[in-house]
């Protein structure tokens, strides 16, 4: 897994302009206000050695804010923004700046996608350099245009200052409290399986779901309670600023919670006993931390694992929490996170249910 996380970086030739990548064709949107010949020069070649290089997958957004929408919804890594005024500062032989805006709730990646459009820029740059230092017998060109045409500068997505922490606080949160119920409902039932006490249960005159529910409603309060402290710590002792709605939280983490307390009854029915529960729910637990986006983003992992980590709700789980902790996302922004969740708590629970009492009759 480790070799998957950290996979080699090709190697850059600044001679040819090659530029490499461990994260090929990641999606950017290109906003272009200024419709001028220079910048519609400079943005057909940043989107042809974007391709040719297979660097990025550029799509056009007709305002920042509509672009700024889709990458809070997941759906871009990066924006670059050309300016009004960017052809005339070309043409006037003055520097010229291009906007880049990334996703701060993935550093990794964010530095990544910075550092590779500010090399694509720069390839542009030195060809109009060439060209200017050509043209330089005429006089009059400003020395910095002639050393660097186009300069990138960063937009902030948030306020503040950004850590790793804060990708893995609310990582963190989610995996503490997913985990947590899965293994606390898993042991709970297998324990009083093998105690005995959970055939005075089924004899008694309750409905055979309320004991479940009830088993689903302490591991579900244990896991928030879990949750919020692990924010409440990141707050206190790392400096994590919270951006979003506490409620938005709050329902993020009862899903998350409420999706994988059926995988736990699931386990439990199939487990002959305590052990082998804990067991099966550890050999679950582990490689979720590592393709679920938990640690590491999840981009760093081949295709296939990819789709393994984005199979399983703690992905959902930590991705929402993200947007709503770091960027402030609404509702509406996470509605994908919180409908994959709900179905995975419905199918789950629905084969947990009659799983659970079948197991219990024999």
């Amino acid at each position: 897994m480790f070799g998957f996380i950290y996979p080699p970086t090709p190697k850059s030739n600044p001679t040819t302009g090659n530029i490499g990548t461990a994260f090929p064709n990641l999606p950017v949107s290109l906003v272009q206000m200024d419709d001028g010949q220079m910048a519609n020069l400079v943005a057909s070649q940043f989107i042809q050695i974007s391709g040719q290089q297979r660097l990025f997958t550029v799509s056009e957004s007709a305002s920042y804010q509509a672009a700024r929408t889709q990458l809070v919804e997941g759906n871009l890594k990066g924006i670059i923004v050309i300016p009004q005024g960017f052809s005339d500062a070309l043409a006037g032989g003055q520097p010229a700046t291009v906007q880049v805006t990334v996703d701060e709730t993935n550093p990794t990646t964010a530095s990544v996608v910075q550092s590779e459009i500010s090399a694509v820029f720069s390839i542009i740059g030195s060809s109009m350099s060439a060209q200017n230092i050509n043209s330089m017998a005429g006089g009059g060109v400003n020395p910095a245009f002639i050393l660097q045409p186009i300069s990138v500068t960063r937009i902030p997505l948030i306020s503040g200052i950004t850590s790793s922490f804060e990708f893995l606080a609310p990582g963190f949160m989610a995996l503490t409290v997913i985990t947590g119920s899965l293994q606390g409902v898993a042991t709970a039932i297998s324990r009083e399986k093998e105690q005995g006490t959970m055939d005075g249960l089924l004899s008694s005159p309750i409905p055979h779901v309320s004991i479940i529910l009830g088993k689903v409603a302490a591991q579900t309060v244990r896991g928030l309670i879990q949750g919020f402290l692990i924010l409440g710590l990141s707050i206190i002792l790392f400096g994590v600023q919270i951006y979003g709605s506490p409620f938005i939280m709050f329902i993020v983490l009862l899903l998350g919670t409420a999706s994988f307390v059926g995988v736990g009854i699931i386990l439990t029915a199939i487990a002959p006993d305590q052990e082998t529960a804990q067991m099966m729910t550890i050999i679950l637990q582990f490689p979720m931390m590592f393709i679920s986006g938990i640690l590491f983003p999840i981009d760093q992992l081949p295709v296939w694992m990819q789709y393994v980590g984005k199979g399983l709700p703690l992905y959902y789980a930590a991705d929402a929490l993200r947007k709503v902790i770091i960027l402030n996302a609404s509702l509406t922004a996470i509605v994908p996170d919180i409908i994959i969740l709900i179905v995975y708590t419905f199918l789950t629970m629905t084969i947990a249910i009659p799983l659970f009492e079948r197991a219990m009759k024999r």
